[in-house]
């Protein structure tokens, strides 16, 4: 049995937090606590990638674009592993 992808789930979640609270700009930015272990992991590998932001009082925002290259970057590493597999096991059928 599959299991769902945890941490880009609570990637996402955290950051629909900061886009349903309009926190994408520094004048914008919000105090944030996350209660879930999951959310406080996402929380930190997106502020250690300068996807969420301080302002230096302890209030975070997003920055829409570093997120949509880092959305972008994972994308193109899981098409490369699926044509990688597709690749191997083509080899492997015609052996």
């Amino acid at each position: 049995m599959a299991t769902p992808p945890v941490r880009p789930i609570a990637e996402r979640r955290v950051v629909d937090h900061f886009l349903d609270e309009g926190a994408t700009s520094m004048a914008d930015a919000i105090a944030f606590a996350p209660t879930r272990p999951s959310r406080v992991r996402a929380f930190e590998r997106l502020k250690g990638a300068d996807v969420l932001r301080t302002d230096g009082k302890g209030k975070w925002w997003l920055d829409e674009a570093r997120w949509d290259r880092r959305r972008s970057g994972r994308r193109t590493r899981v098409v490369l592993a699926m044509l990688a597999v597709a690749a191997a096991g083509a080899f492997a059928a015609l052996r």
